[in-house]
């Protein structure tokens, strides 16, 4: 399978910047119990669970096994971390895994894989740059063009008025709210949620910071130790 994706994809790839690889981790969501409970809460409610960064499938893995009935679809660009999420994560039989760019996969969804776009999906954004473009922006115009609903949960994202909370800067760009806006669809509604806590709960990380943009799920309720809710954001 990954063998096909990968010839499929090979017209699109381009010789890249390698970095090396993390090792792979037990904990992940940087071990923080608060944003655990955060993904197990979103996990429960979709069906699809979509990552931009696998690195070596750390966080994939750790989905794939806790919640089998979840679709799974991650991507990667760098080649010996891809090899290594594949051999991580791969052996699940929920898991799709991309060798290219998140701006190549999610060409890649539009072009094969539509039907996700009527599903309520999960979406973990943690795609940085390590030589690579930072593709934030062409993934949430992607998503909200095409996701008729979603759960976006962007990792390393600035918490107003927390300094505890550390977050990413690229490029000097933030990592923030008012970074990302402009790319969201303005024909939808969203609801955004920071943390609620201040808490280290990791033994292995220090605090970083999320935003989750919520649309399109009316329904969707948060418990309220776990994050702060801005009313309603516009692009």
């Amino acid at each position: 399978m990954f063998e096909n994706l990968k010839s499929q994809l090979g017209s699109i790839f381009q010789a890249r910047p390698l970095r090396s690889p993390s090792p792979l981790f037990d904990v992940v969501f940087h071990g923080d119990k608060y944003l655990l409970s955060l993904v197990d809460h979103l996990a429960g409610q979709c069906k699809v669970f979509v990552e931009t960064g696998s690195n070596v499938g750390s966080t994939l893995r750790y989905v794939a096994r806790m919640y089998p009935g979840l679709r799974c679809l991650s991507c990667e660009p760098d080649g010996s971390a891809f090899e290594q999420a594949k051999a991580n994560a791969g052996k699940y039989p929920n898991v799709t895994l991309f060798q290219g760019m998140s701006q190549d996969f999610i060409a890649y969804l539009k072009e094969n894989q539509s039907s996700l776009f009527s599903e309520r999906c999960f979406f973990w954004l943690d795609a940085h740059g390590y030589g690579f473009e930072w593709p934030l922006e062409e993934e949430l115009d992607f998503i909200t063009q095409n996701f008729h609903s979603g759960y976006i949960l962007i990792d390393d994202f600035k918490v107003p008025g927390r300094d505890q909370f550390g977050y990413d800067v690229y490029q000097h760009q933030i990592c923030s709210f008012d970074y990302v806006k402009d790319s969201l669809n303005p024909q939808k509604h969203y609801r955004l949620f920071y943390p609620a806590y201040t808490d280290r709960t990791s033994a292995h990380h220090p605090l970083r910071g999320w935003g989750l943009l919520v649309y399109g799920c009316e329904d969707f309720r948060i418990p309220e130790q776990l994050a702060d809710k801005i009313e309603e954001v516009k692009p």
